[in-house]
């Protein structure tokens, strides 16, 4: 067999090379014409109702290929748009052309803006700036004069959409609010994911410790119920998305400073009423609410809690403000404030946590892990009373 191509326009005008003299089965393939296997195309993406690939029709311009996407959207940008081109070239490769084009002239009829399209044109029409912003949101709750859920300006303060609530109410606690947001909730679930699958594997760990002796066989049965008991916790923990603000009552003294917060669309803003009491979590003899007086320390608490039990670990314990910061004398990685928290003066809404010492058995990162792992679940539980 054998193939042979030829011009059929030539071999039509008679030309010998072309014309060729056929022979018993042979077979004649006529192409169809570039045009219909492959017509040529443009494309429009961005701000218009039906973006996609069109047909590229005979003496097409920018404003008609605008029109058969639907024309444009209230959100596209008419100062400027980008035309990426595809010009043909001799060469085996691909070249690009980028033009500016003024889309608001080329749709009002100005011939030298309104440029004509090639095969492979895509046109794209950006959105105006802030647009993403329109229809943004916050909600206030809890002690504010008019709670609900107000719209919000690019770029506005927690201050301004407070004072369209009509500031807090006689009965706030701004210092214990909780300003929640969903970007930084993902994070927090990512990390709180993290931890548990931690936690999980170390208790594998601890599975496979042995038991040769009384002492081995119930440190492992102590560290596996531990283990057990802080896995519960940050099960039935889950993070809220809290971002750390320090708010007072009076608007004027903070508006415009470093903790007036620029809000997000779906920020949650709780403000909780007053309190008269301080937590304490953990081991003491009587874990309880105990009343607030001012000016005492973290140690004073603990004592009307009756005191630490000899299971505590009295260098680990940690401070929660109401205000969602911590007090740590330990780092553990978690990032948290470093500080005495002992000796803090606490305020009203705070909660002191006293973890228990660590057991020395397991990997070498089991007490590390099982401390982090309290810290993040007390944080979550130290708020859950005002989740939503």
């Amino acid at each position: 067999m054998q193939i042979l191509s030829l011009n059929l326009n030539l071999a039509l005008a008679g030309n010998p090379a072309d014309n060729l003299l056929l022979q018993p089965r042979d077979r004649v393939i006529v192409h169809r014409t570039l045009t219909s296997v492959n017509p040529p195309t443009v494309y429009v993406k961005g701000e218009v109702p039906k973006p996609g690939r069109y047909p590229l029709t005979t003496n097409m311009h920018v404003e008609d290929l605008v029109q058969v996407a639907g024309g444009l959207k209230r959100s596209a940008y008419t100062e400027s748009a980008d035309l990426m081109r595809y010009p043909e070239t001799d060469q085996q490769q691909i070249s690009s052309e980028f033009v500016t084009v003024n889309l608001g002239e080329a749709l009002s009829g100005e011939v030298k803006a309104n440029l004509a399209l090639h095969d492979g044109d895509v046109l794209t029409i950006k959105p105006i700036a802030g647009w993403s912003d329109i229809g943004a949101s916050v909600t206030l709750r809890g002690e504010v004069q008019h709670p609900g859920t107000y719209g919000i300006r690019s770029g506005e303060r927690l201050s301004t959409a407070l004072g369209r609530a009509g500031g807090f109410t006689s009965e706030a606690y701004p210092y214990g609010a909780v300003l929640m947001r969903r970007e930084v909730r993902d994070l927090e679930i990512k990390a709180h994911n993290e931890m548990i699958a931690r936690v999980k594997a170390e208790r594998v760990q601890l599975k496979v410790l042995p038991e040769a002796n009384a002492d081995e066989k119930n440190a492992k049965l102590t560290a596996l119920a531990r283990t057990d008991a802080t896995l519960n916790q940050l099960v039935a923990s889950e993070p809220i998305g809290r971002v750390v603000i320090h708010v007072q009552p009076g608007t004027k003294e903070w508006k415009d400073t470093a903790a007036d917060v620029t809000l997000r669309d779906g920020d949650v803003l709780v403000v909780p009423k007053k309190e008269n009491y301080v937590m304490v979590n953990g081991q003491v003899f009587n874990p309880t609410a105990i009343s607030y007086r001012s000016g005492l320390s973290a140690k004073w608490y603990l004592s009307q809690a009756g005191g630490l039990t000899p299971l505590a670990d009295k260098k680990a314990v940690f401070v929660i403000r109401a205000d969602g910061s911590v007090i740590s004398a330990k780092n553990n990685g978690s990032g948290w404030w470093m500080g005495d928290p002992m000796n803090t003066t606490l305020r009203a809404g705070d909660t002191v946590v006293v973890p228990e010492k660590a057991i020395k058995v397991g990997g070498p990162n089991w007490a590390q892990i099982m401390q982090a792992a309290q810290l993040a679940s007390s944080v979550a539980l130290a708020v859950a009373y005002i989740h939503p």
